[in-house]
């Protein structure tokens, strides 16, 4: 994965500043990239995107582990006010598993849906919900770091 800090990017010829903590990926048949928060550690997994009213269309939270997760370690929408796609991701970035997450407006967190892998996962990313199919990103398409020159394209980059 690419370091996290700041880095320049070119796209449409204009710089662009990724902040710290935030880094761009390209998804097969997205012909933009995506920038994502990154959660990192157990804290910001945990919160990942509860209590935010938006998220801008091409944007995300990648949640990374250090070692793979067993399937049965899910993720929930517990405190979460906007609808997000999920897309489990193996080692090599394939994606495993999506589902569409409504917000979960019980009061006892252990009340709300668990949204799991099929199979071991080293990371998941969440975006808005619909993002995937809009763009016919399916389980078997990849997420890859996105390098300083590099366009996304929108054809498949398997």
């Amino acid at each position: 994965m690419l370091a996290v800090g700041l880095a320049v990017m070119v796209s449409l010829g204009m710089a662009v500043e990724v902040p710290p903590g935030h880094m761009v990926l390209c998804v097969d048949g997205v012909p933009q990239r995506i920038l994502v928060e990154l959660a990192d550690t157990g804290e910001e997994r945990a919160r990942g995107l509860m209590e935010r009213d938006n998220l801008g269309e091409f944007k995300g939270m990648l949640f990374r582990y250090e070692r793979p997760q067993p399937a049965v370690n899910g993720f929930w929408m517990f405190n979460t006010h906007i609808p997000l796609d999920i897309a489990f991701l193996g080692r090599n970035g394939e994606i495993l598993t999506i589902h569409t997450m409504e917000p979960c407006l019980h009061r006892d967190p252990y009340s709300c849906p668990v949204y799991r892998s099929a199979a071991r996962y080293s990371s998941a990313l969440e975006v808005n919900a619909g993002f995937f199919a809009r763009h016919g990103v399916t389980p078997g398409s990849r997420v890859r770091p996105a390098n300083y020159a590099m366009e996304c394209s929108s054809d498949s980059i398997k």
